[in-house]
């Protein structure tokens, strides 16, 4: 999900990764397409200050961050973070095909009114037409059409539509956060899209996984987290 913000295409991406011993920062090239620019890697661990630092167990004094991302020599400011798993609802809904679409964001509304795990006026939600999931196709139905002219006439009539939600509540404590330590918040997102968007990129520029970088070798970071953090930078200069 993007916020109301929009990052400036030239400028530099960063992901933030905060975990319970320490951040994980990964600075994006300003473009993508200069395969001589690699992004740069950073691990800061909270070390025996965890409880002062951290004192809910969720946001790291803003202070500190501002002093971890100088120490580090990263000049990115323009910010992506993946929505917590604990925050992020996510569903399929089949939608008839034939509503407007200017309609279908009041229909979806309609259908997610009993569907969310929280009330949806405290929701933020977004929405994306997927391809349906492969399934063995059913016996056909003897309705005295061929069977080929059935088939169209399904996949005409129902579009598939992956559904997004988060608490607003926490998205605006994400964002008056991300203020406090000096950095503007451009996207939020499920963590498997910034991880998908690290391995294309790792595919296509020869890139493995961090074990091999000495910034962040002591961070312990599984291959998917390192793959979520590094795609979240990505994303702020792909967007």
């Amino acid at each position: 999900m993007r916020t109301s913000r929009t990052a400036r295409r030239k400028s530099p991406g960063l992901g933030l990764l905060i975990k319970q011993h320490g951040l994980a920062m990964v600075q994006s090239a300003p473009g993508q397409d200069s395969a001589n620019e690699m992004p740069l890697w950073h691990w800061q661990a909270l070390g025996s200050f965890a409880d002062a630092l951290m004192p809910d167990g969720v946001w790291p004094d803003p202070k500190w961050v501002r002093q971890v991302r100088q120490r580090s020599g990263f000049q990115a400011q323009l910010l992506a973070m993946a929505i917590p798993r604990e925050h992020l609802f996510s569903m399929q809904l089949p939608m008839d095909s034939g509503i407007p679409p200017r309609q279908l964001r009041a229909a979806l509304s309609e259908r997610l009114q009993d569907s969310l795990p929280w009330p949806l006026p405290d929701c933020l939600w977004d929405f994306q037409t997927v391809e349906p999931a492969q399934t063995q196709p059913a016996a056909p139905l003897d309705t005295g059409r061929p069977a080929w002219l059935s088939q169209a006439m399904q996949e005409q009539s129902v579009q598939h539509i992956e559904v997004l939600a988060m608490p607003r509540d926490w998205a605006t404590q994400c964002e008056q956060w991300c203020s406090q330590a000096g950095l503007q918040l451009v996207r939020l997102e499920p963590p498997w899209q910034a991880s998908l968007r690290w391995q294309t990129y790792a595919q296509n520029h020869s890139v493995g996984f961090l074990q091999e970088n000495p910034a962040i070798y002591d961070a312990g970071l599984s291959e998917e987290e390192q793959a979520v953090v590094g795609g979240l930078a990505l994303g702020v200069v792909s967007s």
